[in-house]
């Protein structure tokens, strides 16, 4: 996402700057450092992005004339797809202050009403980055791109009508509304749709709901997810609005992009931790109203998923118990942890000395051979400073079986959330 953009004049002269949060991190970087930015811009050619990374953020820029537009944003979003916003922003910036910029020192309270601007650009792609980060993805010009979500949202609010989106022939996500499980079984569909218009089941939906795929001749498949029970005449003249004005939008000024990494769905290691970081009753709340808008089912698994929280509850143990598909239990998880209630932490296991004691206690559970075996190779290992996962990696042993076989011995076994910084046995 986009978090901070600035107009910087060549020399570091800065013209403009809007933050969505309201923070100031550019501020943070010295005028000298945007002035050796600016001098570093100048040596590439003038229609060419650079991209600039460093700790959880990148710079991106783009040159027009003696102006440099520049962008904060998440480090794991596409370059690419913030040129094409910087682009906008920068032909309608040299537009609206053709006059002032033509100053050698312009006010820049002049230039403060271009906030309002910005905003509207990035509302007509709202959402886009974060669709190319996982997905090929097609960035139509945004006045197209704007009007089609503008018609989806309000074919939208049928209430037999829950979601929908846009996916083109080859594999590029047009526009969506889809949720990320959702979305992963139309582009599983896409190879077998045959006739212009299918119901599809799948286990990621409630049984009460199906997909509706319809295609679009020249332009692709509209997927929507919808309430069982009507006619298909019905559910054409319900979503008949959209895929009216889909027929009638042009893909061919449209652009298409890969995903500057390959990224599977939202997922977690089954074997690191998940702790509440507020307590219960707020984890509670925060869960009913940010999963507001899926379904009961959906909700009534997060509940369950957040009353199986304990001190070393694994993401496996809260996903089993949670009775949801792994892809809808994940996107719980990172709804909750995006929303600072719940956090995962690598499980860092100390075992006390193998002393007479120790031994002792291992006779007197009745530590089965093939246990006691596994204890024996992982001891060294079990000193705080190697995560569960690294353990397993080491030994070649199962993280579930080392689990369960440290588990058994009790107090024995302390579990720590962060590593000890030790040398290993």
């Amino acid at each position: 996402m986009v978090k901070e953009i600035i107009v910087l004049r060549e020399g570091g002269i800065l013209l403009f700057h809007y933050s969505v949060s309201g923070t100031r991190r550019l501020d943070e970087l010295t005028a000298a450092f945007l002035s050796a930015v600016s001098s570093f811009a100048q040596e590439v050619s003038k229609d060419r992005i650079m991209v600039m990374s460093f700790e959880k953020n990148k710079l991106v820029w783009e040159r027009k004339g003696d102006l440099y537009f520049i962008a904060l944003v998440s480090e794991e979003d596409s370059g690419e797809i913030h040129r094409v916003i910087l682009q906008d922003l920068a032909e309608q910036f040299v537009s609206m202050f053709y006059s002032d910029l033509r100053k050698e020192l312009p006010d820049s309270k002049r230039f403060r009403p271009f906030a309002d601007i910005v905003e509207v650009t990035l509302q007509k792609f709202d959402g886009i980055p974060g669709l190319a980060r996982r997905y090929k993805t097609m960035l139509l010009p945004a006045k197209d791109l704007n009007s089609l979500k503008q018609v989806l949202s309000e074919v939208e609010i049928n209430r037999d009508i829950l979601r929908g989106g846009v996916v083109t022939s080859d594999g590029y996500v047009a526009v969506s509304n889809l949720r990320a499980y959702e979305l992963e079984a139309v582009l599983d569909f896409l190879p077998t749709i045959k006739g212009k218009l299918e119901m599809r089941e799948h286990s990621s939906l409630e049984k009460s709901t199906s997909f509706l795929l319809m295609q679009i001749p020249k332009k692709g498949v509209c997927a929507f997810v919808v309430k069982l029970g009507m006619s298909e005449k019905t559910y054409l003249d319900l979503i008949n609005p959209f895929t009216s004005l889909l027929q009638l939008t042009s893909f061919e000024n449209a652009r298409k992009f890969e995903p500057d990494k390959i990224e599977g769905p939202i997922s977690f290691y089954d074997y690191d931790a998940v702790e509440a970081a507020v307590p219960f009753d707020d984890i509670r709340r925060e869960t009913k109203m940010s999963l507001s808008s899926f379904s009961e089912s959906i909700q009534a698994g997060a509940l369950r998923l957040v009353n199986s929280i304990d001190k070393i509850s694994t993401v496996a143990e809260v996903v089993d118990a949670s009775g949801l598909i792994k892809e809808q239990a994940d996107e719980v998880l990172a709804q909750l942890i995006a929303r600072g209630v719940v956090r995962i932490s690598k499980l860092f296991p100390v075992m006390e000395d193998r002393n007479e004691r120790f031994v002792a206690y291992l006779e007197v559970i009745g530590i089965k051979k093939r246990d006691f075996d596994i204890v024996d190779s992982i001891w060294k290992y079990c000193n705080g400073s190697l995560s569960l996962r690294e353990i397993s990696e080491r030994s070649e042993i199962p993280a579930q079986r080392i689990l369960v076989v440290l588990r058994a011995l009790g107090n024995y076994v302390q579990w720590l959330k962060e590593r000890m910084l030790s040398h290993v046995r």
